[in-house]
């Protein structure tokens, strides 16, 4: 692995009432359209979506995991981008998708913890949130149809 590999992890809101049935319908275009991007990119990840809250994790060369970042932050269909890690990483955690999907049922507790922390992002703990979503991420997409809903 080449030692300007990088992971990057953000939450943000998503800027439209997607707890509907629409939600389905935006989350697979938000998919076909990261996973195209990224493969072409050799970037790999996750997509967590629940309640109206986004998680991403991001891996690939430093450049290219910058580009897709920046990409996200002009998206009109993210809020409050808050960036939580990006750091070399070896080894990568979702190695096999180019954007596995972990779910959109984290569980309420995992929903009021985004709304704290989007409510006050200076008293995030970066490092040890980044942690505990990779973690929660890892976890979903192996219990999960990684493709998306």
């Amino acid at each position: 692995m080449s030692p300007t590999e990088h992971a990057l992890i953000y939450v943000s809101r998503s800027t439209g009432n997607l707890r509907d049935s629409s939600a389905s319908e935006i989350i697979r275009s938000i998919l076909a359209q990261s996973r195209a991007k990224n493969a072409w990119l050799g970037v790999t990840g996750a997509l967590l979506f629940s309640e109206g809250y986004f998680c991403q994790v991001l891996e690939g060369e430093r450049a290219a995991v910058e580009e897709i970042f920046s990409a996200i932050e002009s998206d009109p269909r993210h809020r409050d981008i808050t960036l939580l890690t990006f750091r070399p990483a070896t080894p990568r955690r979702f190695p096999d998708w180019s954007m596995a999907y972990a779910g959109a049922a984290a569980g309420p507790a995992w929903t009021c913890k985004m709304e704290g922390l989007l409510a006050n992002p200076s008293a995030i703990d970066g490092d040890q949130m980044g942690r505990e979503l990779l973690v929660l991420m890892t976890d979903l997409v192996r219990q999960q149809d990684v493709d998306g809903p």
